[in-house]
């Protein structure tokens, strides 16, 4: 089963904007029941670390962010950023009320935003 999402782009200079990830559910429209770790794909013009990354959960739990940069360009990263609870025992689910924000030191202007939305892909415990 597939997990689908709202995303936007929030730009606030040519230097720095976020990405937003809301409303990530199961095709079915139920929460999104992660065991081990959510993992989301996309194209950015500059490389992401943890910090950079923001899970809001309701119910909170403390998550631990992975981030894998490649670079495939002069302004251009596939990025795969994992997040996973704290306690490895520990399950997670997110639902439509939760939101990703992904904040990016680069351009997210102009051409940038709309290959960064397409390329955007959400699995979880793949």
């Amino acid at each position: 089963m597939g997990i689908t999402f709202k995303a936007e782009v929030k730009a606030s200079s040519q230097y720095y904007g976020t990405v937003e990830i809301r409303g990530i559910t199961q095709d079915d429209g139920d929460e999104v029941k992660v065991q081990k770790y959510l993992k989301v794909n996309l194209a950015l013009p500059a490389s992401v670390h943890g910090g950079d990354v923001n899970l809001m959960l309701n119910p909170w739990h403390p998550i631990e962010v992975s981030t894998e940069n490649n670079q495939t360009g002069s302004d251009r990263f596939d990025v795969t950023v994992k997040m996973a609870c704290e306690a490895d025992d520990t399950s997670f689910a997110v639902g439509p009320s939760d939101t990703l924000t992904i904040g990016v030191n680069g351009d997210l202007t102009g051409d940038a935003a709309q290959r960064c939305l397409d390329s955007i892909k959400i699995s979880a415990d793949d």
